[in-house]
Formats: structure tokens, sequence, C-alpha cells
């Protein structure tokens, strides 16, 4: 088999690391794949993926736009002129199939196989033009809106395969129409080995900080849009008065720390009692094992049922309880099944949060839940679950 994987993310964004590099071993580790054309779109300079050199099944390509600086010409020649390029893509390396990694990638690869003839299969798809609108960024007149839309139903009626992040979803897509055997369900899985619990690193960072007798928060991710912003720092600092004068606070993130700390001090959050950082996704797991609890922070919104946060998969293979909203994806109902999992907060009914960060305390407090929660991540969030999906949609050995 030769295959086109498609990613709408560049080669060196964190998301590229945690939910595409290991589906690409799992490819090239399968005797009958021959090659791999890994087509990352990227809006500047061409960027690298760490770690897919070791992989000499995979040829790299970026797709480059034009007209960075004007957002609406971007995705228009995103749509167009690239295109073209996937095309001879297709041709050049005589491929048999094309994987897309969520919904607008799958909207690319639905053109490219409209013109080719070559079937697709979409990996994480998600209702993102509802996402959009559901949090303001787009309107449902827009073009956005209306171009992303239709290319997800177009997906929905020729795609070979839809895979999505949660059940949820898959019920959803059941509800529409869309046959169920050609729906697979693979939640955002993680590298367990690598995010799995250090206590030598533990030690190190909160000795550095200063930290050893802390209750120590953490959030990993990004700030507005399908994230809370404002309202993420208010939940911070109503947790540190819950939890009193001993908490302290973690935020790895790419915004601009001068931002964050103009949040944090809107917020009324003491600047000492939090780092602000942006790291590398192969230091995350020892910011992580610093941490006490986890934050999730994804908007609760009409189709936040079928989210699936990659940071959730990976605090919990790391031991991390965590603070979740309600209505956010598979997990919460998870957590409301296994509480030694997290805990559910709504910022419509701050009442209950009293209830879960007394909750978390007690969870930190008990012997053994970290073995406990990594444990549970290993059952469902391990690679192996990709590995069955990949073996129903192409044939592949499972290890």
């Amino acid at each position: 088999m030769r295959l086109l994987f498609i990613s709408f993310w560049s080669a060196n964004e964190p998301l590229t690391s945690s939910t595409i590099l290991p589906y690409l071993r799992i490819m090239v580790a399968d005797p009958s794949m021959e090659k791999v054309v890994f087509a990352s779109v990227e809006r500047g300079e061409p960027t690298t993926l760490a770690g897919l050199g070791e992989l000499r099944k995979v040829v790299h390509h970026p797709i480059v736009t034009r007209y960075r600086a004007i957002d609406q010409l971007s995705k228009l020649d995103q749509f167009t002129g690239r295109i073209n390029e996937l095309v001879r893509l297709v041709k050049d390396h005589r491929i048999d199939m094309i994987d897309a990694k969520g919904s607008l990638a799958g909207g690319m690869a639905h053109l490219v196989s409209q013109r080719t003839g070559v079937p697709y299969v979409v990996e994480s798809f998600e209702p993102h033009s509802d996402y959009m609108a559901d949090c303001g960024v787009w309107g449902r007149r827009g073009i956005s809106y209306r171009v992303a839309r239709w290319l997800e139903r177009k997906q929905k009626d020729h795609a070979r395969a839809i895979v999505t992040v949660t059940e949820n979803y898959r019920a959803q897509l059941m509800d529409e129409g869309v046959p169920a055997d050609r729906i697979k369900v693979i939640p955002s899985i993680t590298d367990i080995g690598r995010f799995a619990f250090s206590a030598e690193k533990r030690d190190l960072l909160r000795a550095e900080l200063g930290w050893q007798d802390s209750l120590v928060g953490i959030y990993v991710g990004k700030f507005g849009g399908l994230y809370y912003e404002g309202e993420a720092f208010d939940l911070f600092e109503r947790v540190r008065q819950l939890v009193g004068p001993q908490f302290r606070l973690i935020i790895i993130t790419v915004v601009p720390e001068q931002q964050v700390r103009s949040w944090l001090g809107a917020a009324g959050f003491p600047q000492e009692h939090a780092v602000v950082r942006a790291v590398d996704h192969g230091e995350v797991p020892h910011w992580l094992s610093a941490a006490d609890i986890a934050f999730s922070l994804h908007r609760i919104t009409p189709s936040s049922l079928y989210f699936g946060p990659v940071k959730n998969g990976e605090y919990w293979a790391n031991g991390l309880p965590i603070l979740l909203p309600h209505g956010v994806s598979d997990d919460f109902r998870i957590v409301q099944e296994k509480p030694w999992t997290g805990a559910i907060f709504d910022p419509g009914k701050p009442e209950k949060l009293d209830q879960a960060v007394d909750h978390l305390k007690a969870l930190v407090a008990t012997p053994g839940h970290r073995e406990r929660i990594m444990q549970m991540c290993r059952e469902i969030r391990d690679i192996r679950v990709a590995r069955l999906v990949y073996k129903e949609m192409f044939g592949f050995a499972v290890d």
C-alpha cells in the first residue's frame, strides 16, 4: 500500500507530535505499507516533525499556503491551489489510499479523491463547523462555516471510513444515517510510556520551584476560541481560594507569558504562585509529574460532547485527576462513572465547585491514586486501540 496522509496542522505543532506521529509509526510498522507521503499544511516557512527521520518509509511533503497574512485568502488557497498540489502527489507516488486527520483535512481529501478516484478515510472526524460557530469564532451564515459544513456532509457520504474520537459522535452520525459499519472510534490516543509519572522529575522540579509542600495544579493548552479564557483564570483563582495558601499553578501554553500574567492579575491570582512556560512537547510529562491535579478547559457548547481532548489522555497517563467541564467529550462520563479519575465543574453552577475541589483534595491524599489512574488510561487510551481499528480499515496485523 502507498498512502497519502494529510494533516491540516503544521509539522512542528504539538498536536502533530502527539496525535499523528504515533499513527505514522503504526503504518510503517506493517509489512503491507510500502510508503507514506505525509503532507502537512504549513502557514509559514515549512517545518519538520521531530522523530520523523526514524520512519524510513515516510516522505514528508509540506503544503505551503499563500496569502499568509490574509486568513480568508489563505483558506481559499488551501482548498484550490493546494488541491492541485495534492493531486500531483497522488499521481507521482501512485497513491492507493488517502488518510486525512480531522474534517478540514478530510475536506481536502474529498476534493482530491473526486479528481483522482483514490478512496479516502478521515480520522478524528468531528463537526468542526459547529465547534467554531458554537464558540463564536464563525457565524453560521459566513462562508467559512458554510464551506466547512458542506465538506463535512460530503465526507459523511463518500469517505470509505469515518473515525471519530468519541462514542457520543458515533451515535450522532448513526442518527444522521451514516451506516454503522463505516464509523469507527479511536479516542485521543496517548503515548502511555512517554507520559508516565516520574518521581525523579517531580522531586527535581518541585525542589527547584520551592513547592515541595504545595498542592500543584497544571493546565496545558490554549485560551480562547474553543477554550475558556477569562473564565479559566477565574476558575484558577477560585480553586486557589478553596484549596488554601498551599495551592500553586503551572501553565504550559504557547500564549505569550505577558498576556497570561495579565489574565492572572485580572483574576486576582498571586503572580508569585504561578509558573508560566512554553516548552517542547517532550518536556510536558516532566511538568505533569510535578503536579497533583490537572485542568481541562474546553468550553461547554451544544457540540462539546463530540470533543476528544488530547490533553485529558496525557493527564491520565501521568496519573493526574482532572477537573473538567460537564458535558465535554466522553471523558466527563468516565469521571462520573469512575470518580477517582477527577471531578466535574460547570461555570453556570459555581456552588458545585466547592464539592469538586474537596473531592480532588481527597483523591490527592489517597495512597496509590496515581497508579490507579495510570492503569485506567492504559486500558482506554493505549495505542493498541488504534491498531485494532487500523486492522479493520487497512488489514494491518496487530501485535
